[in-house]
């Protein structure tokens, strides 16, 4: 294979420094000859009881370090491609892995059911550790596959994307050109084991030989982070003066933030951001402010990539960035808009897909976003659309956000008097995946605001309570339909409400009963027409949206029909009794599972804290 396998990397620093750190943990403290007999021995174990076929894919589910490390490099040594998956994401449809590893903690959640071998480091750790630690007799056949790493999820669902073996290797050498790093580096890696940026963290370190550290109570030289741990680490008062390097990723770095994070070093000490697709491996560009030709004004509205990796390519077609992987390729879309100024850095200019259309037009929400975080009182904004009108939301510098009227003041000539936001709310942090990246999914739209509260000029720029026509709405529709079918019910179901042979305390429970059947299908009917747009505003996907839409209205209408057409079948019609039942019942727990989906969407896609 072109560059080798991936896992040679490391394996070659076993060979000529195995007794230096490798892994520091909370927990644990692996050296490089501690950390490849433990691969060595995931990998006969696997070879024994997986039986991979070469490039098979196995399952990684859990977090917990450094057996992520162990697991990956086992599956690598074992000849397989590893997916590291969160123990409470889903696992996406179509990976077709051949096995899983896990711990028992999360083996209810991740099973699926398949027959598929399960290793659980835990509790299989005797049968494990009782294979040999030394390499593999023969060497492992490896497919092209090395791994299956994951997009974020930042604007829709998350998309698996395989890379090779190739690919990875190439990445490394463009990373080693970069980052520079050393045997005596110590680098601190704060992404989750899931993400495309801690893929990546482990390749630089282990590659170069250095110790990745996954605690931040370690001392470390090199900082592998997010802009909000970054900031946490540098704005923190506290002085770092073996920190030599701090690479940003994840989420893109204004220029006035950049700065500012920098003169927290110490002097010779370097600051980049860095920026990278997972469909690339995470080897795009990367920017360091030496690479501006000149001093920028307003370096709050410019957020640089800079310069692609050694081997990268970097090209905006239409306004879109696409980037060729090093090693070569085919050139990818990245779906980010970019600019360049002759043979200046490479300029971000926000996402496609944060892009919103309200009235009929499209709207730059990254201009927005930029000509916001101009105010002196904005750290950071998010701009997005809710209920057919713009939302800001904004975290303020300090104290409390600026005001809405302020904020529109300011955005006033700015962008388009079309773009300028209605609604402004301020927030106290941004919610963010595990790789730090904000996640606009998360955030909760404020409640509609009413005509009246739009102009009666409200100073503090939060939300103002909906005014209740929706509700008013929904029941000026429900009320006929309830008067219809309670006349109705006799001319569909003849005899099915006759309580003439009921005794009375008996029977004024059962036209209770009749009564709640027919209010229920009054509303049901009401929500169909009412309820999309106020389900809508929680945020959900649009197609699970729509599908707990009609569950809804099924669980309220079906209750008219079904019990009349109940009391109508004789108890010994079987086929009758059949059909009823996957008529109206089946469908009726159907309902009840797609709305419970609906109503736990933002826990079920939020990932776990990480393990240590």
């Amino acid at each position: 294979m072109p560059g080798g396998a991936l896992h040679q990397l490391f394996e070659d620093r076993v060979r000529t420094e195995p007794d230096r750190t490798a892994v520091l943990t909370d927990r644990a403290r692996l050296s490089y000859r501690q950390l490849d007999a433990r691969a060595n021995q995931l990998a006969r174990h696997l070879t024994e009881n997986a039986r991979l076929p070469a490039g098979g894919l196995v399952a990684i589910r859990t977090v917990r370090t450094p057996d992520v490390l162990v697991a990956v490099l086992g599956v690598l040594k074992a000849g397989g491609a590893y997916a590291v998956i969160g123990p409470e994401q889903t696992e996406p449809p179509g990976l077709d892995a051949r096995a899983l590893i896990t711990h028992r903690a999360h083996l209810a959640r991740v099973e699926d059911g398949s027959g598929r071998p399960v290793i659980c480091l835990d509790t299989d750790a005797a049968a494990i550790e009782a294979h040999s630690g030394d390499p593999l007799d023969a060497p492992a056949a490896t497919g092209a596959k090395a791994a299956v790493l994951f997009t974020a999820g930042t604007t829709g669902a998350r998309r698996s994307v395989p890379v090779s073996h190739g690919l990875l290797r190439a990445s490394y050498d463009a990373w080693a050109e970069v980052y520079r790093l050393t045997g005596d580096d110590r680098v601190l890696v704060t992404a989750a084991p899931d993400t495309t940026e801690f893929n990546g963290g482990w390749i630089r370190t282990l590659g170069a030989g250095a110790t990745l550290v996954l605690t931040r109570r370690e001392a470390f030289t090199v900082a592998d982070t997010d802009p909000l741990s970054a900031a946490s680490l540098l704005d923190g008062g506290t002085e770092l003066p073996r920190l030599r390097l701090v690479a940003i990723g994840g989420e893109r770095l204004r220029l006035d933030e950049q700065v500012r994070l920098g003169r927290g070093l110490a002097p010779g000490a370097r600051l980049i951001s860095v920026y990278g697709p997972t469909e690339v491996a995470g080897c795009g560009t990367w920017f360091e402010t030496g690479q501006l030709p000149g001093p920028v004004g307003d370096p709050e509205q410019h957020a640089y990539l800079g310069r692609p990796f050694p081997g990268v390519e970097a090209r905006i077609r239409k306004g879109q960035i696409w980037l060729t992987p090093p090693g070569g390729g085919d050139a990818v879309p990245t779906g980010d808009l970019g600019r360049q100024d002759g043979s200046g850095p490479l300029e971000f200019r926000g996402r496609m897909a944060h892009r919103v259309t309200v009235d009929g037009r499209t709207v730059d929400t990254y201009r927005v976003e930029t000509a916001l975080a101009g105010h002196p009182g904005v750290d950071e904004a998010v701009v997005g659309e809710g209920g057919g009108r713009l939302i800001a939301y904004v975290l303020p510098s300090s104290g409390s956000a600026p005001g809405t009227g302020t904020l529109r003041t300011h955005l006033t000539g700015a962008v388009p008097s079309a773009d300028i936001p209605r609604t402004v709310v301020p927030i106290g942090s941004l919610p963010r995946n595990s790789a730090g990246k904000v996640d606009r999914t998360a955030l909760v739209r404020p409640p509609v605001r009413s005509a009246a509260s739009r102009t009666s000029g409200s100073k503090g720029g939060g939300s103002v309570p909906s005014d209740g026509r929706p509700v008013v709405g929904l029941l000026a529709v429900a009320a006929p339909v309830l008067i219809a079918s309670l006349f109705l019910t006799n001319l569909f179901w003849p005899g099915s409400t006759d309580l003439s042979l009921v005794p009375g305390p008996w029977a004024w429970l059962f036209r209770g009963l009749y009564l709640a059947e027919s209010m229920a299908f009054a509303v049901g009917v009401a929500f169909l027409f009412g309820g999309r747009r106020l389900m809508a505003s929680r945020r959900r996907p649009k197609g699970l949206t729509a599908a707990a839409h009609l569950s809804i209205v099924w669980l309220l209408v079906s209750w008219w029909p079904q019990d009349n057409l109940y009391r109508l079948a004789d108890k010994w019609d079987w086929p009758r009794q059949a059909a009823l039942v996957y008529v109206f019942n089946v469908p009726l727990m159907i309902a009840a599972g797609v709305v419970a989906a609906w109503a736990a969407w933002g826990g079920l896609k939020s990932g776990p804290e990480r393990e240590k």
